[in-house]
C-alpha cells in the first residue's frame, strides 16, 4: 500500500500525460496537420506532392516548401524577400489573399506592385542612402513621393539660384557653398523646433549641399507591325503527350489576331509552356495542326532568354552584331530598357540576371514582331520596369500573349484570361476578380477585398 499522500506510479504517469495533452492543446497540435495541408495547397501543392519527400521535389518546389514553413511557425516578424518570384499566378492570388489577414508583424521586399498594394499598410523606400518612411500601401506612396520629387527639385532650385547670385557679387564657389550649408543648417533647425522631432534623420543637420533628384526613368518599346489577315496563329484540334506519358492536351483549340491580348492562367505543371511551344512551333503535335500567316514574326521572351545571350560579348556589341546597329544606337537602346551604361561595355557573361534579362528585352524589341509572347517577363525587372513593359504593351499594336504571375501587369493590359486546365485551355467567364473569387472559394478561403489605405494627408 502506498503511504498516505503519497500519488501511486501510475496516478504520477496519468498526471504527467495530462500536463502533455494539456501543452499540445494549448500549441494547438490538433489543428497543426490541417492547417500545414491548408497552406501547402495554397501553395500549389496536390495531396500527393504533399507526402513526397522534400528530396524529390525541384528547387522551385522546395522553395514553396520554405515559405509554407514561415508561413506555419506564424513568427512575430515575418521577413519576405521576393517570395512572389517562384509561384504561379494561382500561388500568388492565395499568399495575397492569406497575408491580408496577417495579424503580426510583415516585412516584405516584392516588385510586385498589387501584392504590395494589397498587403502593405506602410512603405520605407531606400533612397540616397536613407529610409523614408510613408503610411499607406505602394499607390499611396507613388502619390506621395511625386509630390516630394517636385517639393525636392523646388528646394534644389532655389539653392543653385542663391548659389549663382553670391558668385556674381564676388564670392568664391567655397565661400558660396559654406554660406549655402549655412542656410540650410538653419533653416532645418527651424523646422526641427517647430515639429518638435529633434531625433528624425530627415531633419538632422546636413553636411551636404542639397543633391539634384533625379527620376528613374525606364522607356520601354515594341515596333509597330504591318497589319495581317487573319488566321494569325493558333491551334486547331491538337493532342499532344510526352512520349507514353498520359496526354497532356486532348482536342485542343486556340487562336489569336493581331489585337488580341490574352494571358494564360493555371498553376504550376499543367501545361502553360508547353502550350507555347505547340504555339510556336517548338513542340509538334501528335494530332491536329500549328496554323500560322506565312508573313507572321513571332517574338518570344522567356525566363531561359537571357542564358540564349553570347555571353563573351558586350550589350553592345550583342546588338551591333545582330542587328547591323551603330554603336550609339545600341547603347540608346539598352538605357531605354534600363541597363546602366557601365554594363553596355561589360561581357554579358559579367552581368546580373536582372541585367541579362534588360538585355533580352532589348533584342526581343530590335527583333520587330508581330506577336509578342511573353513567359514570366517580370522575373528580375523592377517595379518602374514592369509599369514600362505595361505601357509598351498597350502602345503595341501586335497579338500579346502573356503567361505571368503578375496580377497588375494583367490587369494593365487589359488581358482576356485563359484557363489552362482539364487537358484543354478555354477563355475565363469574367474578369480578373472573377477568377481570384472562384479560385479562392474552391480552396475553401474565405475571400478578401482589398480595400484603399486611407491616411491623413
Amino acid at each position: 500500500m502506498p503511504k498516505k499522500g503519497k500519488k501511486s506510479k501510475e496516478e504520477e504517469l496519468w498526471n504527467d500525460e495530462e500536463e502533455v495533452y494539456d501543452e499540445l492543446r494549448a500549441i494547438g497540435a490538433d489543428a497543426a496537420e490541417p492547417k500545414a495541408r491548408r497552406i501547402l495547397a495554397g501553395l500549389g501543392f496536390t495531396l500527393e506532392m504533399m507526402e513526397r519527400p522534400t528530396k524529390n521535389l525541384s528547387g522551385g518546389w522546395r522553395m514553396r516548401v520554405s515559405l509554407a514553413r514561415a508561413l506555419f511557425l506564424e513568427p512575430t516578424l515575418l521577413m519576405l524577400d521576393e517570395p512572389t518570384n517562384h509561384l504561379d499566378l494561382n500561388a500568388v492570388i492565395w499568399l495575397d489573399n492569406y497575408l491580408q489577414l496577417w495579424k503580426k508583424t510583415l516585412l516584405v521586399v516584392s516588385h510586385d506592385q498589387s501584392f504590395l498594394d494589397n498587403v502593405c499598410t506602410d512603405i520605407i523606400h531606400l533612397d540616397q542612402h536613407k529610409l523614408f518612411y510613408y503610411r499607406g500601401n505602394y499607390a499611396t506612396f507613388k502619390k506621395m513621393l511625386k509630390q516630394k520629387r517636385k517639393e525636392q527639385a523646388k528646394a534644389y532650385e532655389k539653392q543653385e539660384k542663391m548659389l549663382r547670385e553670391m558668385k556674381m557679387s564676388g564670392k568664391s564657389t567655397k565661400v558660396a557653398e559654406a554660406k549655402q550649408k549655412e542656410a540650410l543648417t538653419r533653416k532645418q533647425e527651424k523646422n526641427r523646433n517647430k515639429k518638435m522631432q529633434a531625433a528624425v534623420e530627415e531633419e538632422s543637420k546636413p553636411t551636404e549641399l542639397l543633391q539634384k533628384p533625379r527620376d528613374y526613368i525606364v522607356k520601354f518599346h515594341f515596333p509597330n507591325p504591318t497589319p495581317l489577315n487573319p488566321p494569325i496563329l493558333g491551334l486547331n484540334s491538337v493532342n499532344f503527350a510526352y512520349g507514353n506519358n498520359p496526354p497532356l492536351f486532348v482536342n485542343l483549340d486556340f487562336g489569336i489576331d493581331m489585337s488580341s491580348r490574352v494571358a494564360i492562367v493555371g498553376p504550376n505543371g499543367v501545361g502553360k509552356s508547353t502550350f507555347l511551344k505547340l504555339l510556336v512551333g517548338d513542340l509538334e503535335p501528335q494530332t491536329g495542326e500549328m496554323i500560322k500567316n506565312h508573313r507572321l514574326r513571332i517574338g518570344k521572351y522567356d525566363q531561359h532568354s537571357a542564358d540564349q545571350l553570347n555571353m563573351d560579348e558586350t550589350p553592345c556589341e550583342y546588338l551591333q552584331r545582330l542587328f547591323n546597329m551603330p554603336y550609339q544606337d545600341s547603347r540608346k537602346m539598352l538605357g531605354k530598357f534600363g541597363l546602366a551604361s557601365h554594363a553596355h561595355t561589360i561581357k554579358i557573361r559579367d552581368l546580373s540576371g536582372g541585367q541579362k534579362s534588360r538585355v533580352a528585352l532589348a533584342d526581343l524589341s530590335c527583333r520587330a514582331a508581330d506577336v509578342l509572347i511573353l513567359d514570366e517577363p517580370t522575373n528580375n525587372l523592377d517595379i518602374e520596369s514592369i509599369d514600362a513593359l505595361a505601357e509598351a504593351i498597350n502602345e503595341f499594336e501586335g497579338g500579346v500573349i502573356i503567361v505571368s504571375h503578375d496580377e497588375r501587369l494583367i490587369r494593365e493590359t487589359d488581358c482576356q484570361l485563359w484557363v489552362v486546365e482539364n487537358r484543354s485551355i478555354n477563355e475565363v467567364d469574367g474578369d480578373f476578380d472573377d477568377y481570384r473569387r472562384e479560385l479562392l472559394e474552391s480552396l475553401g478561403e474565405e475571400v478578401v477585398i482589398a480595400q484603399p489605405n486611407e491616411i491623413d494627408q
